[in-house]
């Protein structure tokens, strides 16, 4: 394999000076050299050592990416947006998955700080334990949190409590009044904060919050599908509204077991609006998040905070209400 000694050789130039074409330096070289240094790149095949290279800009252009679930497609679309942005910056992502567990995170923080990332995008599960932030330790000012929590980390940020109100009200105004609701892990702030939109919208139409409607699930569609079936049997919800998708395509595959309709006999609503939700059966209505430009958007700040230039600390992404087969003409007598 080439080297830039070899480059330097066939180009008749210094080793600096194919440094400096290579780098694309601030040190200005003349085009007819820069001409021959990137002919005998092409012919010797040479490609840069990327460690070396590293050192050299005190940075290994690498960024750490710690998920909470690898499973869910939610966090597949944002890592799609973050690692299309890290091409571009010429970034290599080293994605890490936790299942919300504390003891897992901290590995993960600790591993990223061991390999000298030059930063970190959390996304989803909590970070704001002391345990978790001890760890952070030297990468504190290069860390981009998808989602809120009781830390002073630049932020995206979404507007769970709105999107939750509207998915909510849009049940409200089908004459629903038995609204179940399946949360998500009591230590998931995005869960907590679906589940304060849903209050906020029976309170605001006049409704008791009724805690036996409420039940935590853990975002897989196996817990909606146990839940829901409790809700809607036992309970005598008429509409069950979900923390996310996932859970709702569970819920659906339950209201079928009990040979119930949808929307007719039961209406459900998931969160996120990931790409299976509009050929499930019925098409799910959900809340949409728009994944992709999330994970665009923390890369983008990532780098910016890496290169040290003027960053806003905050994105705001607003939601949307999709409505589908699985509530429309769904409409209940008050």
């Amino acid at each position: 394999m080439a080297n830039i000694i070899d480059v330097a050789q066939k180009a008749g130039v210094s080793i600096a000076t194919v440094s400096r074409v290579v780098n694309n330096s601030r040190h200005k070289v003349n085009q007819a050299t820069k001409e021959k240094v990137l002919a005998a790149i092409k012919e010797l095949d040479y490609r840069p050592n990327a460690l070396a290279k590293g050192l050299l800009m005190k940075k290994t252009m690498t960024a750490g990416i710690i998920i909470p679930d690898i499973s869910n497609p939610y966090y597949a679309e944002i890592v799609r947006g973050i690692q299309d942005i890290a091409d571009v910056h010429g970034y290599g992502i080293m994605l890490l998955n936790t299942d919300r567990n504390k003891e897992r995170i901290i590995k993960h923080i600790l591993f990223l700080r061991e390999k000298s990332a030059d930063g970190i995008i959390f996304s989803g599960g909590t970070i704001d334990e002391e345990e978790v932030l001890s760890a952070l330790g030297e990468l504190k000012e290069r860390v981009v949190v998808i989602g809120r929590h009781n830390v002073d980390f630049p932020v995206i940020a979404i507007d769970n409590v709105g999107g939750a109100s509207k998915a909510t009200k849009h049940l409200i105004d089908l004459g629903h009044r038995r609204i179940g609701y399946i949360s998500g892990p009591n230590n998931s702030t995005t869960a907590k904060e679906r589940f304060e939109g849903y209050k906020t919208a029976l309170t605001q139409a006049g409704y008791r919050v009724d805690r036996t409607l409420i039940k935590n699930g853990d975002l897989t569609p196996s817990s909606g599908y146990l839940i829901a079936k409790e809700l809607i049997y036992e309970k005598k919800a008429t509409a069950i509204f979900t923390a996310n998708d996932q859970m709702a395509i569970g819920a659906i595959r339950a209201a079928k077991d009990l040979g119930l309709r949808i929307p007719e006999d039961v209406a459900i609503v998931g969160f996120d609006n990931i790409p299976i939700t509009s050929f499930i059966d019925p098409p799910l209505t959900t809340i949409e998040i728009p994944m992709y430009q999330v994970g665009i958007a923390a890369m983008e700040m990532l780098v910016n905070i890496i290169s040290e230039k003027n960053s806003e600390r905050m994105r705001w992404f607003s939601t949307n209400l999709i409505i589908r087969g699985s509530t429309e003409n769904g409409k209940k007598n008050s």
